[in-house]
């Protein structure tokens, strides 16, 4: 496929902003910023906002295309309390690429290590941008690839444009008091395990942290897997935080 940044990306960049108005829903929504991602030359895209373990929220925006592995091994370390770009990310007034987060914080052993496991998973090389608005949790916007070709400024640019496009229609879909699908319900139980599980609980230690029996924090998590239909409990958390059941602080 012809790189975007090569053939016309304003022109690329206005289609894309055409066809989003036309989405009705997030999981439509990303499928267009995936396009347009690919196109620009990267793999995966994350766009976070309101995303906060401590309160429920109606209007959290996680739209990922980041591998299901790499996903599963952040929540169940906890890696998002100690994210290297998110942490860089605040301290930058317009974004930065990855090969620049030295620059900006100096990262601990844990961080470095954390940006070594990203690699793992193919993540190599990225662009992250904060969207500030006034009296509202500060959004990121990531893209990424694989391999070890940085990205250039024009890429830079065509990301930024993506990143707000993104962000502006998906507030439009979640709309002032409403969510543009019925959440699957889910009981303050269930939702409560599932909260803990977000943060690397197994089930004996949510059952010592509610008071509940082993086998009964394990039934109220798999049945809400079963409601879900997914396999695994990683999937479980998104879509909990997708329903605006719970959120996660930093989650990508």
């Amino acid at each position: 496929m012809t790189n975007l940044c090569d053939s016309g990306p304003l022109a690329a960049i206005s289609e894309f902003e055409q066809r989003s108005k036309h989405a009705e829903t997030l999981d439509q929504l990303s499928a267009l910023v995936d396009a347009i991602v690919r196109e620009a030359g990267f793999r995966w895209f994350a766009l976070v906002h309101n995303v906060d373990l401590a309160r429920r929220s109606n209007k959290a925006l996680l739209l990922t295309t980041y591998p299901e592995a790499w996903v599963e091994e952040i929540i169940e370390n906890r890696l998002y309390l100690d994210d290297p770009v998110h942490a860089a990310c605040t301290r930058s007034p317009s974004g930065l690429t990855w090969d620049r987060i030295g620059d900006f914080i100096t990262m601990s052993p844990r961080q470095a290590t954390i940006l070594e496991r990203g690699r793992a998973h193919g993540l190599d090389a990225g662009f992250t941008m904060p969207i500030r608005v006034s009296d509202e949790p500060e959004a990121m916007f990531t893209v990424s690839r694989s391999g070890d070709h940085e990205v250039t400024s024009d890429e830079v640019l065509v990301a930024r444009l993506i990143g707000t496009v993104a962000f502006d229609r998906g507030r439009s879909i979640l709309g002032d008091d409403r969510q543009v699908y019925a959440p699957v319900a889910l009981s303050p139980r269930q939702i409560e395990c599932i909260a803990l599980v977000a943060q690397g609980k197994s089930d004996w230690e949510c059952a010592q942290i509610l008071g509940l029996g082993r086998d009964t924090v394990h039934e109220y998590v798999e049945a809400a897997r079963r409601r879900y239909g997914v396999r695994r409990r990683t999937q479980l958390v998104l879509r909990a935080v997708r329903d605006g059941h719970l959120n996660i602080d930093a989650l990508i």
